[in-house]
């Protein structure tokens, strides 16, 4: 929900207004319910690198634009190719000006030879046993799995190494281009090194070995930001909640290093359904239907960066039979809970799209829910300002009646509020009311509210 309001110091003084954040309850799909929540997740693996007879193992997917033409504006993007390759320990790879290069290991040395004239460049140490597991030869591999193109230009070769000019027929144009990224267990960085420098399985990368991922990706460097999704649950009954975690990779340069951080505004998608994350990066999902069900999270671009999707690869079993819990909110007023300018001192002040006949919310159960289910109400806390300074949660009450003689101070502990028949439309009103300390140091607050139902036996 989203507040407006801000406190003033007596009467006579400024009436400041301000859009306060809080959590948006969405309906996901027909008779499903979508919110967020903060739980523990559950990380989500992928095969990593493995050293093997047959060379080294890895995740590969290449992320182009829907149009290259908006792809400034919209950040939108769709998978060229991901699978699983097994990278060549040599590959011969041909340029842009029709030369080819084969790149190898031997005797100790990362080697490459230019074939029309035999020339051969010493590019660094290797491993006679890992060969050269480079980023671009999983490329190339990649590429003929998966029929796709992809051009290189050999004019910084080797001083700087091979240029990804192109793949798919997208190609790099002005500050657009082709990079990639490589995921271990903790980061997912976007390495300095050329296509042809970065060694898949070596522990003398940055970062280091396993590899659990590599994303080729259209963009602009490392402004482009890699997703990651997570669940709390792999199994779950039909109709039970799942509560899914989105977050961003954010470089500490190009160091190698960064760290995960929740990403709000994230959609989480099944197929054509989709919710969408909180401030805290998660969302709680429901599935109508038994099976599994894959998880993809992706984000527009904003005014800074652009963002990877997910790798689509976290994934859902459900398991019959089916509960199904129908829920509508309907927000009274304007947009969102709206107190209004409040004076420091006032006790129960109203939300002022409330009324006699109706809550400042409306939470509908509707009657093709087939369980029996418990309506409820929870604060993230006291509303706060910019400044740090706090309203009590306990300024914060709740009813189910209009006179709220028996209102209910919010907790950070979801509180049912009213219980639900199965097969019955259930509606219930909430009403709500804000009282200021009287030394309360003037200034717009924000909290989190959140309103949810559940199934009865949770």
């Amino acid at each position: 929900m989203r507040v407006r309001g801000a406190v003033q110091r007596g009467s006579a003084g400024p009436a400041h207004s301000q859009s306060l954040s809080f959590r948006r309850v969405l309906l996901c799909a027909a008779a499903a319910l979508c919110l967020t929540i903060g739980l523990l997740p559950v990380s989500s693996s992928v095969s990593g690198p493995v050293a093997a007879d047959d060379g080294v193992t890895v995740f590969l997917r290449v992320e182009g634009p829907v149009d290259a033409d908006t792809f400034r504006d919209t950040g939108a993007y769709e998978t060229i190719w991901s699978g699983t390759v097994v990278v060549p320990p040599e590959v011969t790879v041909t340029a842009s000006t029709g030369k080819q290069y084969r790149l190898y290991v031997e005797d100790g040395r990362y080697l490459g030879t230019r074939l029309s004239d035999n020339s051969t460049y010493d590019l660094g140490p290797g491993d006679d046993s890992l060969g050269a597991t480079s980023i671009l030869a999983a490329l190339h591999q990649a590429s003929v799995e998966g029929s796709f193109s992809y051009e290189i230009s050999d004019a910084y070769f080797p001083g700087m190494g091979f240029y990804l000019r192109g793949v798919g027929g997208y190609r790099e144009s002005g500050s657009v281009g082709w990079a990639y990224r490589v995921r271990n267990d903790s980061f997912a960085p976007a390495p300095a090194d050329s296509f042809d420098r970065f060694l898949l399985g070596y522990d003398s990368m940055e970062p280091t070995s396993p590899h659990h991922e590599v994303i080729v990706y259209y963009g602009y460097g490392i402004n482009c930001r890699p997703l990651r999704l997570s669940t709390d649950a792999t199994i779950v009954a039909c109709g039970e909640p799942v509560t899914v975690e989105v977050e961003c990779f954010v470089d500490d340069g190009y160091s190698g290093t960064g760290t995960w951080e929740p990403m709000q505004g994230a959609s989480v998608c099944v197929g054509g359904d989709c919710c969408v994350t909180g401030p805290d990066g998660s969302t709680e999902v429901q599935f109508e239907e038994t099976g599994t069900h894959h998880l993809r999270a992706s984000a527009a671009c904003d005014d800074d960066y652009w963002y990877i999707p997910s790798d689509g690869l976290t994934a859902v079993d459900v398991e019959g039979p089916c509960q199904v819990i129908s829920f509508t909110m309907i927000d009274r007023g304007e947009p969102g809970i709206n107190f209004g300018p409040v004076v420091c001192g006032t006790v129960d002040a109203p939300e002022l799209g409330q009324a006699v006949e109706h809550g400042a919310v409306t939470l509908v159960v509707g009657p093709e829910t087939t369980v029996p289910c418990n309506v409820q109400v929870k604060a993230d806390g006291g509303l706060t300002s910019a400044g740090d300074s706090v309203i009590p949660l306990e300024g914060m009450t709740w009813d189910t009646d209009a006179e709220g003689g028996s209102a209910t101070v919010l907790t950070t502990d979801y509180a049912t509020v009213a219980g639900a028949n199965a097969g019955e439309e259930t509606t219930v009103d909430v009403w709500h009311w804000l009282t200021i300390p009287a030394d309360q140091p003037p200034a717009a607050y924000g909290s989190e509210f959140y309103y949810r139902v559940v199934s009865a036996a949770q």
